[in-house]
């Protein structure tokens, strides 16, 4: 049995509602990229998916063979919400156009990657929440493709798991900001200067850049990843824009 944030009882539940289009761990197939494009312009961008269905995303399941789904029972301010699993679940699309601003609300029991400035294969950046405390940083990484990337050495460690927190990212030129607000706490800024240390061994042995500089983004495809703590480990994303 699936545990689920929150303890409102309009929240709970193990219900799951749309199908899924799912492939083998590894491999990306069906879903295809969102018909239609456009640069983030006022908070919304016409034609591309959202995080109330599975329409217009690629989808990926992971080692845990659950993957990605919508949820009917979670969400902010009310359900539907899009379910990750923590097994490299994933779900992807190419804009084809450039998209300067995301904006979402996510409930993660442990952490969860957002992609951007990626090719196709999922090379490019990410912006990472961990919620786990100690050394374990949120902020941004490179990625080499879908699952594999770099962690954050520097950022934020105090991002609460179990709750609602908006993000809100920008990138102008070089500059790409980061604005995570947990529910009814401070807000955290991150920029896209600083380092990354080594998450996972490259598949093909690549050394990923430690220096993260000023942002050059390797193509316009963008997703929401579940990490690697495992099937059981789960995130929500709400209200993406």
């Amino acid at each position: 049995m699936r545990r689920y944030p929150w303890p409102v009882a309009g929240l709970m539940g193990l219900g799951l509602a749309g199908a899924l289009v799912l492939a083998a761990c590894g491999s990306a197939t069906g879903g295809g990229t969102a018909a239609g494009s456009g640069t983030k312009s006022g908070g919304s961008t016409a034609g591309l998916p959202s995080s109330t269905s599975l329409k217009g995303w690629t989808v990926v399941v992971g080692s845990g063979g659950t993957g990605p789904a919508i949820d009917s029972t979670v969400g902010t301010p009310k359900p539907p919400s899009l379910e990750l699993p923590g097994d490299k679940s994933y779900v992807w699309t190419d804009a084809k156009k450039a998209v300067n601003s995301f904006s979402f609300d996510a409930n993660s029991q442990g952490l969860f990657d957002l992609f951007f400035g990626a090719n196709a294969a999922g090379q490019g950046l990410m912006f990472r929440i961990d919620t786990r405390g100690g050394t374990n940083y949120s902020g941004f990484g490179e990625t080499e493709d879908w699952n594999d990337w770099e962690c954050p050495q520097s950022g934020t460690t105090d991002l609460p798991a179990n709750t609602w927190i908006h993000v809100a990212i920008t990138i102008k030129g070089a500059d790409v900001t980061a604005v995570a607000t947990p529910t009814g706490a401070p807000a955290e800024t991150f920029t896209f200067n600083g380092t990354t240390a080594g998450c996972n061994t490259m598949g093909d042995g690549t050394v990923l850049d430690t220096s993260l500089a000023a942002y050059k983004p390797v193509g316009t495809a963008f997703g929401f990843q579940g990490d690697g703590l495992g099937a059981t480990s789960e995130t929500w994303i709400a209200n993406f824009k």
